[in-house]
């Protein structure tokens, strides 16, 4: 790319070419740290990263997204009238091993596990053919006559997934036997939705899949829920459970057109209003009363925030 939609798009672009021009390897960098600071390194994966084709007018798509993306429309989501959806459906086999493609390669490095960040970014399914038609066959209904929320999608959409938490399971299992270890599996979900997107975080439990279920909430932070519930449902299978923190209380992504204003000195900075240290320590002891392990904290990289943690 030459051009890009913002200015930190391309500073982001520059520096990781840059790094990799000079052989130099980012997540084996991020992973010797972690590892010389004592602390295990996940690596996560964005269960869908990508952005509608039309998205900053076409800009971001472009930088963002990925090549299989653009080469295999017929893979995405359709809502019920047939209309594409940003996200590719994980109701089909080649979206499925695409992703497992990319943490085959990442299981080769030096990490401890893999997060699957179910909240970068659902949907998972739509009314695509292999899921319209796994509709029609249980319930002898078309599934375009129902909404997205009816809850008859939700086994249907468990089974599916099941298909790539096994799948990714089984994976890193294999890479720990040849590096004579265990690599653990995180999964960060939404406490209301998971069943909507598919996250059968039951089974993923009774099975002994899971080594951190890490339970947030979609959008801005600041949000509260009791997570005695999902500890409750994790006792026994030796899997911690953890309050995903979102820092950011207010504000938004800067969009290409105010990026370029701000570079024109035709608009301040978008303001942002983030979490305290104070905020994090009241509500981590109202989160550890309840009985969950620790904090996932997103979003909030000041270094000043990570002192004495």
């Amino acid at each position: 790319m030459k051009e890009f939609p913002r200015r930190g798009d391309k500073l982001a672009h520059d520096t990781v070419q840059r790094m990799a021009d000079a052989g130099e390897n980012t997540l084996a960098i991020v992973t010797a740290a972690c590892h010389e600071a004592g602390i295990s390194c996940y690596a996560a994966l964005r269960m869908n990263g990508d952005y509608a084709a039309n998205t900053w007018g076409g800009t971001f798509p472009k930088f963002a997204n990925s090549t299989f993306w653009w080469q295999h429309p017929e893979l995405r989501t359709l809502d019920a009238k047939g209309k594409e959806g940003a996200h590719q459906s994980y109701a089909f086999p080649e979206v499925r091993e695409f992703k497992l493609g990319i943490l085959r390669e990442v299981v080769e490095q030096d990490i401890d596990g893999i997060n699957l960040d179910f909240q970068r970014h659902p949907t998972f399914f739509g009314f695509e053919k292999p899921m319209s038609d796994a509709f029609k066959a249980k319930y002898g209904v078309e599934a375009s006559t129902v909404s997205q929320d009816d809850p008859r999608w939700v086994p249907l959409r468990y089974e599916m997934m099941n298909l790539f938490v096994r799948d990714v399971r089984k994976l890193l299992d294999e890479a720990g036997k040849r590096k004579g270890r265990h690599l653990g599996l995180s999964v960060r979900i939404d406490w209301q939705k998971y069943p909507t997107w598919g996250c059968d975080i039951q089974t993923w439990l009774k099975e002994g899949m899971l080594d951190y279920l890490v339970v947030g909430q979609y959008g801005l932070g600041g949000y509260d829920f009791d997570i005695a519930p999902f500890v409750k449902m994790a006792q026994g299978s030796g899997c911690a459970v953890y309050f995903s923190e979102e820092a950011t209380v207010k504000g938004h992504d800067t969009t290409a057109e105010e990026d370029k204003l701000i570079a024109e000195g035709k608009l301040k900075p978008i303001p942002h209003t983030l979490l305290t240290r104070e905020h994090y320590e009241e509500r981590a002891k109202k989160i550890r009363a309840a009985g969950a392990q620790g904090l996932q904290l997103f979003n909030d990289g000041r270094k000043e925030m990570m002192k004495g943690y």
